[in-house]
């Protein structure tokens, strides 16, 4: 049975919600103006249900920090979308208080902008930080392999072929987001191998954040199998134990990707969030 969440009867600041329409009426406003066209695309049943069920287990702060970044580095929300807090906290029944932390903690990590007198905004993408989110993917990704190839067990070795054996066949059956998906556990198989938790958890940050610039890599024919290519060299280095050659060949992955999503996301950013020139 899903939980269910009476609404809301104070605000942030402990106001009833009768005091809050007294206090409206009395000073003749309906609170901050917000700019033109800002708003947040409808929240689907079922993603309501998992917040709504996450809330029931532990801080509702924590399940609305989670899905909100979940729908923003899938790009359900997109770069520059405005995240009113009137309609999160109808869209999640909650009160505006964990709406508010949890917009707090995704503006520390970066994807969401605090905009004074406005409000809050995702993140639009941008080329500096997608060149130095990849750089730093590139040394890090690039060490773990090479740590990882150094230290496969047969088990493992057999363990990645299988891996890459349902990868090839998703190359040319799935949609982009499968494929993506286990395109990078193929990968984060291989790094486990080194059981070094401080790294792995670097490497995973850094990979959730690359998701929104990851897709626009992909957006012309005949890029996936491009990628799958890199994923068969580097099966094949990790079965001959070479590691050095490993780690080459991740650190080409990447670069790859630069080299491909670069140019599209200059572009997108010339165009702005809605289709027009941000320049003028």
């Amino acid at each position: 049975m899903e939980p269910s969440f009476p609404a809301p009867t104070t605000d942030a600041d402990g106001k009833s919600s009768a005091e809050t329409s007294s206090s409206q009426k009395r000073h003749g406003r309906r609170g901050r103006p917000w700019p033109k066209g800002a708003c947040l695309r409808s929240v689907p049943a079922a993603v309501q249900t998992f917040v709504r069920g996450e809330v029931a287990k532990g801080p509702a702060h924590d399940a609305i920090y989670h899905q909100l970044r979940h729908m923003i580095l899938l790009g359900e929300i997109p770069p520059s979308a405005w995240l009113r807090q009137e309609e999160l906290t109808q869209m999640f029944g909650v009160s505006r208080t964990p709406v508010r932390e949890a917009l707090r903690t995704l503006s520390r990590e970066g994807l969401v902008v605090m905009v004074s007198n406005q409000g809050a905004r995702v993140s639009p993408l941008s080329m500096e930080a997608f060149e130095e989110l990849y750089a730093l993917r590139v040394g890090i990704e690039g060490l773990a392999a090479r740590l990882a190839i150094g230290m496969l067990a047969p088990t493992d070795v057999e363990k990645l072929r299988h891996q890459f054996a349902e990868l090839e066949t998703l190359a040319g059956t799935a949609e982009l987001a499968v494929y993506l998906r286990k395109e990078w556990l193929f990968r984060l198989s291989l790094y486990q191998v080194t059981k070094r938790k401080s790294l792995l958890m670097q490497v995973e940050a850094l990979r959730e954040h690359a998701e929104r610039y990851l897709r626009l890599a992909y957006t012309v024919e005949g890029r996936v199998e491009e990628s799958l290519e890199f994923h068969r060299q580097l099966l094949r280095a990790c079965e001959q134990g070479d590691a050095m050659l490993g780690e080459r060949i991740v650190q080409d992955a990447l670069r790859w990707t630069v080299a491909r999503a670069g140019p599209i996301i200059a572009a997108s950013i010339t165009q702005g969030p809605e289709g027009t020139d941000s320049t003028s």
